[in-house]
């Protein structure tokens, strides 16, 4: 796609005022008489122009494989591809588009294939413990914990304009029927620092994306065809004004599948569109077939005697004919009538017998015998369920949950396809999301960076929790047995074996020290009650309650069980009061003068 003018300030650069005239030149909408500035089609443009991620725009422009002269910031960079505009902004007919989106949705109304997305979307949709379906995650400690909770107050509040709790099945199915998602931020006009106050879904078919290089991977702008409707009649559409939209200005989730010339993004349910078209054929046929041999038919074997071939021949079509009809009252002709009887002349079957044969027969023939046998049925339906990637073991409804290594390793890797299109979609909302951030002006007063943190929905539960237990049990059984060994230190398998980091491995120490205090603790009110602590204080001995050993009351001062406690019996010191359990992830806790890991 060609790019739109130089200028010191960059913003005709990312999809500048001579946008309209390019449109018009090249869409093969027909004539569309264009405004002299975009704000006057758009009056939110400006408004997200210097917003959202720059990441990839960055990277082409140092990059050797992706940075031609068709890319680069140039007046003189344009394409004459009148006839080829495909190749660089996809469906560019509007019927072509629709077509194609109500192909993909009739297949999606299929039985079988709704029953698979079904299955896909239910699974999609997950919450933790803490009833949260996404999350931000952060990849270091690096941010202070004021940033982070200025971040996470404001994804609470993006992330309820898109209510995924209630609504978010359905973006997950059209993302499998239709292969987007395009989502508009509506933003104040006269406060634009206010952020994003609501996403609004757009119809697939009305959005395209325009992209800013040969490769179709930077995404420069969007075009909307707004519907102008007859006033006489709603409707009837008269035509479509092309409104253009800043790549900020919209949450774009697609199905991360090109087509063959990486011209247009397909759905996932392109994959099954051989394996529907051939269950549907084979039900179709089946149907056909046992309506035609349901029904049993009669073979009558009329004798002849000795008649001449013609007169056999004249003397069966006059049995026949007389079969074949049936007497009925006619009001028309105001007696009885003969009535033709079809089903006598598809069910039945005549043939000549000679001289010295026996005499007339009438025998039945049975219908199909083979009404129960499905196999070709099943065949196709595990083949369909296959190419939408759903474990064949769904499909019968009645069987059990198979927790054998086959069943477990289909589930997994349905598992991971359930992961991946999470990640596109939270990839698409991280976008959003900074776009957000930047309007609200908390990226660059904390001076964020797009790689510092991720968006991550909550992993299905099925039976990849499962596998993860297994994973951590092989760590445990590993570290088992390695630590058997006395020449192996603990320390060193948890690092090895467990994958533990240094901080986890200083953590684990310091609740060791606290389990080994309470359990001191507890042998002391095992031995002197639950008023150890005043028995043990100078002077404060209960009668009839002795001290466990190594623990006199006169070595403890009254109310004291810090760790400035005076030493007890044996050397040892009291000790301090219990603390709050240090957090996995917060700062490696104080350990004395332990040697670093």
């Amino acid at each position: 796609m060609a790019e739109y003018g130089n200028s010191s300030t960059g913003r005709e650069n990312t999809f500048g005022k001579s946008l309209m005239n390019y449109v018009n030149t090249y869409l093969p909408y027909g004539s569309y008489n264009t405004l002299d500035t975009i704000e006057k089609l758009n009056p939110k443009f400006a408004e997200f122009q210097d917003t959202g991620s720059k990441k990839v725009e960055a990277l082409t422009k140092h990059s050797v494989s992706s940075n031609t002269q068709f890319n680069n910031d140039s007046p003189s960079a344009f394409f004459n591809i009148d006839t080829n505009f495909s190749q660089y902004m996809y469906a560019n007919v509007q019927a072509d588009k629709i077509s194609r989106l109500r192909d993909y949705r009739v297949m999606g109304a299929f039985a079988e294939v709704a029953n698979a997305l079904d299955e896909i979307c239910d699974e999609c949709i997950n919450k933790d413990d803490s009833g949260c379906i996404i999350k931000v995650v952060y990849k270091n400690d690096e941010l202070p914990s004021s940033v982070k909770t200025d971040i996470e107050e404001e994804f609470q509040k993006y992330i309820e304009h898109f209510e995924l709790e209630e609504k978010g099945w359905e973006y997950f199915r059209n993302i499998l029927t239709d292969g987007e998602l395009y989502f508009e931020h509506v933003i104040h006009s006269d406060y634009p620092e206010a952020g994003i106050l609501g996403a609004l879904l757009v119809p697939t078919e009305l959005v395209d994306p325009i992209f800013g290089n040969v490769q179709n991977m930077i995404i420069k702008g969007y075009i909307l065809r707004k519907p102008i409707f007859d006033p006489t009649n709603p409707n009837k559409i008269l035509d479509y004004q092309l409104i253009p939209l800043d790549k900020n200005q919209v949450t774009y989730i697609n199905s991360g599948t090109w087509n063959e010339n990486k011209t247009m993004r397909i759905p996932f349910i392109e994959n099954c569109r051989r394996a529907y078209r051939q269950l549907s054929m084979i039900e179709d046929s089946i149907v056909i077939y046992r309506l035609a041999r349901a029904p049993e038919r009669l073979v009558f074997s009329v004798d002849v005697g000795n008649m001449s071939p013609p007169k056999a021949e004249a003397y069966v079509k006059r049995l026949m004919q007389s079969y074949w009809s049936k007497r009925t009252y006619d009001s028309s002709q105001g007696g009885q009538a003969n009535k033709f009887n079809p089903q006598s002349y598809l069910d039945n079957y005549w043939f000549a017998k000679r001289q010295g044969s026996e005499g007339t027969t009438v025998n039945s023939l049975p219908g199909a015998a083979n009404l129960d046998q499905l196999a070709d049925i099943k065949y196709f339906q595990e083949k369909l369920y296959e190419a939408l990637k759903v474990p064949v073991g769904r499909l019968n409804k009645e069987s059990a949950i198979n927790d054998s290594m086959t069943m477990l390793r289909e589930e997994l890797k349905f598992a991971k396809f359930l992961v991946r299109m999470q990640q596109h979609f939270a990839t698409g909302l991280k976008n959003g999301f900074i776009t957000h951030l930047k309007l609200k002006n908390i990226w660059k007063k904390s001076d964020l960076k797009e790689s510092q943190f991720n968006l991550e929905f909550t992993p299905p539960t099925n039976f990849y929790e499962l596998r993860e237990s297994q994973k951590l049990e092989i760590k445990a059984n590993a570290f088992n047995q390695m630590t058997q060994n006395e020449s192996i230190s603990k320390t060193y398998a948890q690092r090895r074996y467990l994958k533990w980091s240094d901080k986890e491995v200083l953590v684990n120490r310091e609740f060791l020290r606290k389990d080994r205090e309470f359990e001191w603790e507890l042998s002391q009110i095992q031995a002197a009650g639950p008023n150890w602590k005043k028995a043990a204080a100078p002077g404060g001995g209960v009668e009839g309650q002795p001290m466990a050993a190594g623990s006199p009351g006169s070595m403890m001062p009254d109310g004291d069980t810090g760790a400035g406690a005076p030493p007890m019996e044996g050397g040892e010191a009291a000790p301090p009061e219990f603390g709050p359990p240090p957090e996995a992830g917060a700062p490696a806790p104080e350990v004395g003068t332990a040697a670093p890991i």
